[in-house]
C-alpha cells in the first residue's frame, strides 16, 4: 500500500478500559468503572488544546472514551469503521494472548477466523490517509484500539512485526503523538490517568479489551 497523505500532527489515544462480557462480541463492550475514570482524566489533558478534529472508530468504547472530552470541548467528530479493531470471532477464548502472538507472527494469515493483521493494517492506514488528505493543515486525534494501534506503530517504526510484549504493555488510555509519519512521543499514559496494560493479570483470561 502506498502512503497518500501523512497527518501534520496526529494523536493516537487507546480507548479506556472496558467491562468484559463473556460470549458477547467485544465490539459491543462498554467502559467499566476504571475506564470511566480514565476517560475523565484523559479529557483534562492539555494536548486537546492543539486538536482540531476528533476521529473515532464505529465501536461504542471509543465514543464513550471521548464522551467526557466532548462535554468540555466542542470538536468536530468523524466516525470511520476503518479504525475499528481487528475483526475477531465473538466467542470467548482462554488462549487469547496466544492467538494474538500468532497473529503478529503470521500477518498474512487468518488466526481462528480473525481478520489478518495485514488486512487490518491496510484499512487502518487507508483511514489515516483519507482524513489527512481531507484536512492536511489540522491536528487530528484518533481514539482507537490496541491491536490496530500496535500494527500501525510497528509500521511507523519500520518493524517487520509487532513485538508481542509491546502490545501487552500498551495501556488502556495511553497516548502517542505522530508528526509527519514519525512517532515523536511513544504510547504512555498521561499524568493522572490510571495505567492498565493489556497483560495485567486482573484482565485475563479472554480478550483483554482491544
Amino acid at each position: 500500500m502506498t502512503e497518500i497523505s501523512k497527518p501534520r500532527k496526529l494523536y493516537l489515544i487507546a480507548h479506556a478500559c472496558t467491562r468484559q462480557v463473556p460470549n458477547t462480541d467485544a465490539v459491543l463492550w462498554h467502559l467499566n468503572d476504571l475506564g470511566q475514570s480514565q476517560a475523565a482524566a484523559l479529557a483534562r489533558q492539555p494536548f486537546w488544546d492543539e486538536v482540531d478534529r476528533l476521529l473515532l472508530s464505529r465501536e461504542p468504547k471509543t465514543r464513550l472514551t471521548a464522551a467526557p472530552l466532548l462535554q468540555r470541548k466542542d470538536l468536530p467528530v468523524e466516525e470511520d469503521e476503518r479504525f475499528n479493531e481487528l475483526r475477531r470471532t465473538p466467542e470467548w477464548t482462554d488462549d487469547y494472548s496466544a492467538r494474538v502472538a500468532e497473529l503478529f507472527r503470521r500477518p498474512l494469515h487468518s488466526v481462528a477466523g480473525w481478520e489478518t493483521a495485514a488486512g487490518a493494517l491496510n484499512r487502518f492506514r487507508a483511514g489515516i490517509d483519507h482524513w489527512a488528505g481531507r484536512f492536511p493543515r489540522q491536528t487530528l486525534a484518533l481514539v482507537g484500539h490496541g491491536l490496530t494501534f500496535s500494527l500501525y506503530r510497528a509500521h511507523l517504526l519500520g518493524l517487520p512485526s509487532v513485538p508481542f510484549d509491546d502490545w501487552r504493555q500498551l495501556s488502556f488510555a495511553a497516548v502517542a503523538c505522530v508528526q509527519n509519519g514519525q512517532i515523536v512521543d511513544d504510547f504512555a499514559v498521561p499524568p493522572g490517568v490510571p495505567h492498565v496494560p493489556r497483560g495485567a493479570a486482573s484482565f485475563a483470561p479472554g480478550p483483554a479489551d482491544e
